[in-house]
Formats: structure tokens, C-alpha cells, sequence
């Protein structure tokens, strides 16, 4: 139905004043609110558009005048980054009539995916999308200063916050959680959800191969640096001998094997007492996490840069999602006194007679916010892996961390609780220490893996260059020197992180990272070959060989010793390749703690009143972290924190 442009303004402005006084937000005047002349062909259209993880469909129903509901009927999106975009984007779109919303910060392309689906449905229903996506909407104006009081204020809402949060009121403290995005998660959210530790029962079914024999007896003998590392070593023997004396064959283990790793395989350079701290209680935190309801896989297992089959994850959550709502989900039916204030940022601490007593913050909408924390703060807020400034400042490892290496940060971990800690005093250790992760070459996810990643890596020729299993600063600096700096991870059905379904563990179907060119997919593996533009016969005996090395149980190429058990590649397919490249993953530089996570300023002396926790901490890994431990840092130092800010009172 034909609209002439007066009633069109009429209308508008009547909406206008209907919407101020409802909400106090709206849509600025436009000439063309509809985006078209003609309005909308009244009726519900499908758009789609292109996600993160695949094609996004959306359904959007229309009246003459104006956009009535938007729903997203089908996604691959990854679940917890993508909830709250999946909601606040189509009721933003209704609310103003308008594709001119902002995204959501940390999960930007699944925005933008909501936006062009809907300008699909709008160009289906008559109207103009490039001129709904310039209807103005106002934004929200600041408020006046907000006060806020709770025992303890956590800063950050990943792992180690909604953790230190739960242990925190578990001890009976009313807690406010303060997280600078619009949702929880942080980068515990993007992980793979492995989680290191001790737990013998989830390795009795693995056999131990004379590699991995090997491997301990090397740790057990080499020459220690110091009186620490001997006492450790001297643990560990004593364990070992008795496991061989005892004849048995199963998988063995040992906190002192997983200490020794984390140090040696450190460089030396993380501090024994953390480290020793951390293998310690991951158990307990294991332990914990399971009372809560977390639902272990009963078998622990060897991921890229772990060095051993310890990593441990959930039977049904994707990602590192499960740690992030399990301990929230408990938390609210144990009805706990914690409270969460999103897209609020912390700027400075308040120090109130040398004692840190709270925080300045300010909301998205420039509304300043101050908090009183009655018995602490504890700082949670993460590294610096998306900030590029300080990335390049600290660096001394790695010929270039600019802005055109990727990261596999979310885009909010940009440092900002390490500055300001040391705007109160807090020393920083390791801020050099930046490690990087073989990730996808054009977006620097790992959502996008379908090859379990310690599966055989080959360059653009169709060789083996490295140990699979070895760190992940040697896995990426061997990749760096390959042709194009990059390499394929080379794997079968058995090898691959796919389920039944064909699904990865980040919920993507193959068929979706296939048809986005995140993933090659053949039938033989001279196909695969032919596909990345490898020479056939060269992959096919690579592929033989690596099989054969798995059957020895060592690999003379490379030196490797420790495989899955389905780590070889099956004799018919399909098969997969991913193509990968190094991204900035980890920054194992942070701020100085003691073994009960209280903030260190210079001197060695604890900072009162302030705590820290996860990924902002320095000293636990090191030069290079142990594929796994983040999780088990973040988690497990995040319930030490919130443990100590009440045990210290």
C-alpha cells in the first residue's frame, strides 16, 4: 500500500513521542523510517546471513509500516558468546525500527550475521535496508554516580571471577561481580574447556607405552636447577619405582610429573611455590567442580602442548562454557549472595590508608559507578592478548605481535586490570612471556578445528616438520619457518573432534567450515592432497608413516612418545585438513601473587585488600604454558582468592 512521504513523517513522529514516553530511548526523526517509500509487504520473510560458525536464518515479520518481531530460527553460533546477541540484537531491531544497532562487542560477527539477515528479510518485504541502517537511534544518556557495597567486588566475570565469586559467598560473603562486557564467559568461554589434573581414575584404562617410560625416567634424572626441583624429582622417583615394581601397565602419573612439566617446560622461570600450588589443588578443584554437578569425561587425555594425557573436560558442555555456568547455575540454586553488573568497566582502584577498599567504574552509558568492598577486591580481569599496543611492548620473543597476528582473545582482554595494579603499586613479572597458538589463518579462532590437535601436522609440501605433542611455542615457531608460515593438521573420523554428527566440539557441523574454507574434506587421502595442493604420493607415505610410528610407540622423525590411543589415521575416510597458522593465545605475564593470591607490590610486601586471580596473575607458567593449565589455573586461583578474602579477616 502506497504511503505519501507526509504521512509517512506523521507517523514517525507520532511513534516518536509514543516511544519517549514509554522508554526514553528512540529513534531520531528520519524522512524515511521504513527504509522505502512504499512501507513493507506485510507477511513474515526468512533471511540469512553469515555467522561466525555458518549461515545464520532469521525470520521477520512485517506489517505495512513497520518490523513486528524478529527471531532467529537456525544457527551454529557458538553457545554462551552467542546468547546475548542472539536476544538483544532482534529486540534492539524491533524496539527502534532500525539496522543502525550496535553490536555486541565480544561477539561482533554473530551481530553483524543478525543485521545482514535482517536486511535480507527487509529487501524480501519492498523495503530499503541501507536506509534502515542509517536510522539514528539515540543512545542512552549517563546517570548520576551509583554506589554500590558488597563484601567482596570481583573485577571480571570469566573463570577465575565467577570462581572466586562462588568460593567467596560459599564462605558466607555477599559478593557484585563487575564485568566490563554484556555477558560472562570471558576468554574461559572461548577455551577448549580442558582442565589438567592428577585424577587416576580417568587414566587406568591407557596403557603406558616405552616412550612415555622414557619421558618420566628423563624427568626423574635430569639435573635440577634447584633445591625445589630435586625435592620434587625425588618425590617423583619414589612414585615411579613403586608403580614399576608393582608390575602394573596403566597410564602413570603423578602431581610431581605434572609439577616438573609445568617448570621445566616453563624455561625455569615460573615460580616453584605457584606452580607446586596449582598442581596441588587442581584435584581438589576437580573435586569441587564435580560436587557442584560438573559432568567429568571419565578419561583424561593428551591435547596440543600438554605433554601428557591429563586434560580433563565435560561429557556435554562445548568450549569452556560448562565451568562458567555450572558454578553460576549452583551458585543461584544454593541462592547465593552474588550479584553481577555487567557492561560495567573498572578504572582505578579507591585506597583508602594504604588498604585497597574498592573500585571507580563506569557503566556503558557513561554512568560512573563506585564501589565499597567491605573485606576485598579481587582482580580477575584477565591478560592482554587483544591489545596490540601492549603486545608490542613487551614482546621480546617473537619477531612481530602487531596487528596483523591474530589472536584467539576475545576482544575484551585488553589488559586493564594489569594497569591498574600498577597504578597501585603491584609489580608485573613475565610480561614478555606472550605464547602463541596454531589457530585458523583468517580469523584466529580454534572453533574452527576439526582435527584433534595433537593429530599429524604436515607443511604445504606434505611433510612432518615437528612433535605433535611438543610445547606450543616449538609447535608455532616450527610452523613460522614452514612456506607461508603455515601448516595443515592432517586427520581421520577416529582422530577428529567430530560426534556422531559430524559436529565439533564447538557445536559446528564439518559441512559448515567446509563450505566457509575453514576445513578441506576428501574421501581418500590423495584427494585431501589434491585439494591443498600437495603431491598425492607424498602425503599418502607421510600418512604411512605416522601410522607405523604410533604402532612402534616412538616416533624417529620427531622424537615423539606420547599419542592417544586414536591418534591414528583410519585406512579409509573421510579425511579432513585444517589449515592453521601461530595467533597470539596466552600472556603468561601478569601481576606478582603469593601462594594465597594476595597482590605483590616490589618489595615482596602484600598490597591490603587486594587479590588476583587466573589469567592477569604472572609466575605460574613460566616461558610457555602447558596446553591445559589455563583452565586449571584460572579456576583453581580464582577459589583460592575467594577463599582468602574471607580466611584473612
Amino acid at each position: 500500500m502506497k504511503k505519501s512521504n507526509l504521512k509517512r513523517i506523521v507517523v514517525l513522529f507520532l511513534s516518536v513521542l509514543l516511544a519517549v514516553g514509554l522508554t526514553g530511548c528512540t529513534a531520531a526523526p528520519s524522512n524515511n523510517p521504513k527504509g522505502t517509500e512504499a512501507g513493507y509487504t506485510s507477511g513474515t520473510y526468512t533471511g540469512t546471513g553469515a555467522g561466525r560458525n555458518g549461515e545464520l536464518k532469521v525470520e521477520v515479520t512485517f506489517t505495512a509500516d513497520e518490523i513486528t518481531k524478529v527471531e532467529v530460527v537456525e544457527h551454529s553460533e557458538t553457545e554462551g558468546i552467542s546468547d546475548l546477541p542472539l536476544q538483544r540484537i532482534p529486540e534492539e531491531i524491533v524496539k527502534n525500527q532500525s539496522l543502525a544497532v550496535d553490536a555486541v562487542a565480544t561477539a561482533t560477527l554473530t551481530s553483524n550475521a543478525i543485521i545482514e539477515a535482517v536486511a535480507d528479510a527487509v529487501t524480501q518485504a519492498g523495503g530499503d535496508a541501507e536506509a534502515l541502517k542509517n536510522v539514528k537511534i539515540e543512545k542512552e544518556t549517563a546517570g548520576d554516580l551509583v554506589q554500590r557495597e558488597a563484601d567482596v567486588i570481583v573485577l571480571g566475570g570469566g573463570g577465575a571471577g565467577v570462581a572466586a565469586a562462588y568460593a567467596a559467598a560459599e564462605n558466607g560473603a555477599s559478593v557484585i561481580v563487575v564485568e566490563k562486557t554484556a555477558a560472562l564467559g570471558g576468554n574461559t568461554m572461548r577455551s577448549g574447556g580442558y582442565f589438567n589434573a592428577v585424577v587416576p581414575e580417568n587414566q587406568q584404562s591407557q596403557v603406558m607405552t616405552a616412550g612415555q617410560l622414557k619421558s618420566v625416567e628423563e624427568y626423574c634424572t635430569m639435573e635440577p636447577k634447584d633445591e625445589t626441583m630435586k625435592s620434587w624429582q625425588e618425590q617423583l622417583t619414589a612414585e615411579f619405582d613403586a608403580y614399576k615394581k608393582s608390575g602394573a601397565e596403566h597410564l602413570f602419573d603423578s602431581v610431581y610429573l605434572h609439577m616438573l612439566q609445568t617448570y621445566v617446560d616453563g624455561d625455569y622461570v615460573g615460580n616453584p611455590a605457584l606452580i607446586q600450588s596449582m598442581c596441588e589443588k587442581a584435584p581438589q578443584t576437580y573435586a569441587w567442580m564435580q560436587d557442584m554437578g560438573f559432568d567429568w569425561k571419565e578419561k583424561s587425555i593428551v591435547i596440543v602442548g600438554s605433554l601428557w594425557p591429563r586434560a580433563n573436560m565435560s561429557q556435554t558442555y562445548k568450549s569452556g562454557i560448562g565451568f562458567i555456568e555450572v558454578l553460576k547455575n549452583d551458585a543461584d540454586k544454593k541462592a547465593f549472595p552474588i550479584e553481577y553488573d555487567l557492561e560495567v568497566k573498572a578504572e582505578e582502584f579507591i585506597v583508602e590508608d594504604g588498604r585497597v577498599t574498592g573500585v571507580r567504574a563506569v557503566a556503558a552509558n557513561g554512568t560512573p559507578y563506585e564501589y565499597k568492598a567491605g573485606k576485598g577486591v579481587v582482580l580477575a580481569t584477565g591478560g592482554f592478548g587483544a591489545n596490540v599496543e601492549m603486545r608490542v611492548k613487551y614482546n621480546s620473543i617473537w619477531a612481530d605481535l602487531g596487528p596483523t597476528i591474530p589472536t584467539t582473545n576475545s576482544p575484551a582482554i585488553t589488559g586493564d586490570g594489569i594497569l591498574m595494579a600498577q597504578e597501585v603499586g603491584a609489580n608485573l613479572v613475565g610480561m614478555d612471556k606472550i605464547q602463541l597458538l596454531i589457530a585458523d589463518p583468517k580469523t584466529g579462532e580454534t572453533s574452527t578445528n576439526v582435527g584433534d590437535t595433537t593429530s599429524m601436522y604436515v607443511n604445504q609440501e606434505g611433510h612432518r616438520f615437528v612433535n605433535e605433542s611438543e610445547r606450543r611455542d616449538v609447535l608455532c615457531a616450527a610452523t613460522l619457518e614452514q612456506t607461508n608460515g603455515m601448516m595443515y593438521i592432517i586427520s581421520s573420523y577416529q582422530n577428529s573432534r567430530l560426534d556422531e554428527n559430524y559436529v565439533n566440539t564447538y557445536g559446528i557441523h564439518v559441512d559448515d567450515l567446509v563450505e566457509r574454507g575453514a576445513v578441506y574434506k576428501a574421501d581418500t587421502i590423495e584427494e585431501l592432497a589434491e585439494q591443498i595442493g600437495m603431491d598425492p604420493a607424498t602425503l599418502r607415505k607421510t600418512v604411512d608413516d605416522y601410522n607405523a610410528a604410533i604402532d612402534a610407540g616412538y616416533d624417529e622423525l620427531t622424537g615423539r612418545t606420547v599419542f592417544n590411543e586414536t591418534a591414528k589415521i583410519e585406512d579409509h575416510g573421510p579425511y579432513f585438513a585444517n589449515p592453521r597458522t601461530p595467533a597470539v593465545h596466552h600472556t603468561m605475564g601478569g601481576v606478582e601473587v603469593d601462594v594465597c593470591a594476595h597482590v605483590l607490590d616490589a618489595s615482596g610486601n602484600r598490597i591490603p585488600g587486594l587479590y588476583a586471580a587466573g589469567e592477569v596473575t604472572g609466575g605460574f607458567h613460566g616461558g610457555n604454558r602447558l596446553g591445559g593449565n589455563a583452565i586449571s589455573e584460572a579456576i583453581t586461583t580464582g577459589r583460592l582468592a575467594g577463599n582468602s578474602v574471607i580466611s584473612d579477616q
